[in-house]
């Protein structure tokens, strides 16, 4: 969990009042029903208070049902005007859907992803996420987490670009990171400083009109509210959107050459997210610095290159994804490990998805497909 964060006024005891002539509306914003992390909300007007509804259905995912490598130039998608509805997914399965954002569109509408914790990792720009807790700036570098419920705009203040990974798991900060106080240890990749909070607001009082899409997986559910969504007195807890920036990131670096596991931002029951940044390569005086063969037997391997010199891999450039999937052997192309023999550190950045669910290629990244990428690993591949 991360730390507990208690901001503007709340009541001496929870489930009570100060005073009689001004009672708070409290909502437990919480997790697993009432065994979860959770934080205690207190809003100036009723958080339930709906004027109507309407429902818009969704197009339904079709899935390539063909398994194979996949390399995916995702900057040739190009720009879509809404962070809510034009996300372009790539890959998915039952829990867990993938893929980017490209946009430079604020929403007139607010939005709340009923079923699924977010993360969104931010290639490129800058804004806010505007929510009741307040005011969470993002730039370049950052991982976004939205937990699942909450309500919030999102503010683009210029192009921005994102990969996101969205899951109806719950999605947390590893537990082999945490001590048995919900403190991070020494030694993990990041520490709890690293963690930035939304700021918190005055309230923006005053009645309006107020609408929220709702996503409930195969439909938006369209709410309109007369009350202001960002209207809390105060709150506290260990529930709340958060940001982490790679640039406060310390990568574990060893004598010989660590597995992904060492990179892990987040985990989730079915996957984790790991982020692959500039370090030291390992020590040992004959160390082969790239990755070794592996065969991903039980999982897929999605990996989104953000920056730098990706030496393990020709032919890749910002924002390529490339899927490597279960069952089949991947590792570095002909040439590469005797050209790595030497090498001191290594700039890039990547962001990987270790699934152990199977993630189905949609047919909007079939179409993106470098199709000779599954031959690249021939002597005479270039």
């Amino acid at each position: 969990m991360v730390y507990y964060v208690k901001r503007g006024k709340v009541p001496e005891q929870r489930h009570t009042y100060d005073m009689r002539s001004h009672i708070p509306k409290e909502e437990l914003f919480g997790l697993n029903a009432f065994d979860g992390k959770y934080s205690l909300l207190y809003h100036r007007y009723d958080p339930a208070e709906v004027e109507n509804t309407s429902v818009e259905y969704r197009e339904k995912l079709s899935a390539v049902d063909l398994i194979e490598h996949r390399h995916l130039k995702t900057g040739s998608l190009g720009k879509l005007d809404n962070f809510y509805t034009g996300r372009q997914i790539l890959f998915f399965n039952d829990t867990t859907t993938t893929g980017i954002i490209d946009t430079d569109a604020t929403p007139d509408e607010y939005f709340r992803n009923a079923l699924c914790d977010e993360v969104f990792y931010v290639q490129s720009g800058k804004g806010s996420i505007e929510s009741p807790f307040g005011t969470l700036r993002f730039r370049q570098g950052d991982f976004i987490y939205i937990p699942k419920g909450t309500t919030y705009r999102a503010m683009i203040n210029e192009r921005s670009f994102f990969f996101f990974t969205i899951s109806m798991d719950n999605i947390d900060i590893p537990g082999n990171y945490m001590n048995p106080y919900g403190q991070i240890k020494e030694g993990m990749p990041y520490y709890t400083r690293d963690i930035e909070i939304p700021e918190f607001n005055e309230i923006n009082d005053g009645e309006g009109e107020y609408h929220i899409m709702v996503d409930y997986g195969n439909y938006y559910l369209k709410m309109t509210r007369k009350y202001p969504v960002n209207d809390l007195e105060g709150y506290d807890g260990y529930l709340y959107p958060f940001t982490i920036n790679i640039d406060k990131f310390a990568p574990v670096v060893g004598k010989l050459h660590m597995p992904p596991p060492v990179h892990t931002v987040f985990e989730s029951k079915h996957f984790m997210i790991g982020a692959f940044l500039p370090r030291l390569f390992d020590y040992h005086e004959r160390a082969i610095p790239v990755p070794y063969y592996h065969n991903n037997i039980d999982s897929d391997e999605l990996i989104f290159y953000s920056s730098g010199n990706f030496m393990s891999r020709k032919g890749i450039g910002e924002k390529s994804i490339t899927m490597h999937v279960h069952g089949m052997i991947h590792g570095p192309q002909p040439g590469v490990v005797e050209k790595s023999i030497g090498a001191k550190k290594t700039d890039e950045v990547a962001i990987m998805v270790e699934s152990y669910k199977w993630l189905l290629p949609t047919e909007k990244a079939e179409s993106i497909k470098d199709k000779n990428y599954q031959f690249s690993w021939k002597s005479e591949w270039d």
